[in-house]
């Protein structure tokens, strides 16, 4: 709306990584005896540091980063207002001129703790039936919003970034498709909100170096009140 699911499993190999070495410091080495040979272990002196019985270790630093890069922020309880049911009217251009126009839903869940949301989308497009799915997240080390986005209507995936604008309360993010062999797409989507029931995203595409950007899609969110919260 970024293949978590890879990126997490190998963050978590590399903070064991990162503990293996602290575990094993901390372990008595073989034929260590209670009290170090005599000396009183509840309050001994190693080389003028005074270590006192149940004295905690420091965390590591890098530990203590990636806990933090894990935990949600104030960004991620902000995208909990998006959490719901919502009614879709959609306008798609081809071309210059008159829209193609359809109405769908929109049932966004917050997921993995509410650290990501998760978008189902259903329409109709062209007399077909059309299935969209999104997942949609902020990022922590990169400071931005990110997002992936695939269909029914392609086998590739859409991924954006950007930034949220608290004056405008708008979200613009940026990417780039390739939904034909060698042919990129440069997309922009900005979502704005007209309040807390509705908000308005525009997609523009840009197809080509040399091209000009053209507006492609409008789709107006209204929430659907009727609908308990999809938790």
């Amino acid at each position: 709306m970024k293949r978590f699911g890879f990126l997490l499993g190998a963050v978590a190999v590399c903070g064991f990584a990162m503990m293996v070495p602290s575990v094993i410091a901390d372990q008595p080495k073989e034929g260590a005896k209670e009290g170090h040979e005599g000396h009183d272990h509840a309050g001994h002196d190693h080389d003028g540091h005074n270590h006192k019985e149940g004295e905690a270790h420091g965390q590591d630093p890098m530990q203590k980063m990636m806990e933090q890069m894990a935990a949600p922020g104030p960004q991620h309880e902000h995208m909990q207002e998006s959490v719901g049911t919502w009614k879709t009217e959609m306008k798609h251009w081809m071309a210059p001129g008159e829209p193609m126009e359809a109405t769908g839903v929109s049932v966004i869940k917050s997921v993995m703790g509410g650290r990501y949301l998760e978008e189902h989308f259903t329409s109709n497009m062209m007399d077909q039936e059309f299935i969209g799915r999104g997942i949609f997240g902020f990022d922590k080390a990169k400071g931005k919003y990110v997002s992936v986005w695939f269909d029914n209507m392609g086998t590739g995936l859409m991924t954006m970034e950007g930034t949220y604008d608290e004056a405008t309360k708008t979200l613009t993010t940026k990417g780039e498709a390739e939904m034909m062999p060698g042919m990129k797409t440069k997309m922009r989507i900005v979502d704005k909100e007209i309040d807390k029931d509705t908000h308005v995203m525009e997609m523009f595409m840009t197809m080509g170096e040399s091209a000009e950007e053209m507006k492609t899609m409008e789709i107006k969110y209204t929430r659907d009140k009727k609908v308990a919260d999809a938790k």
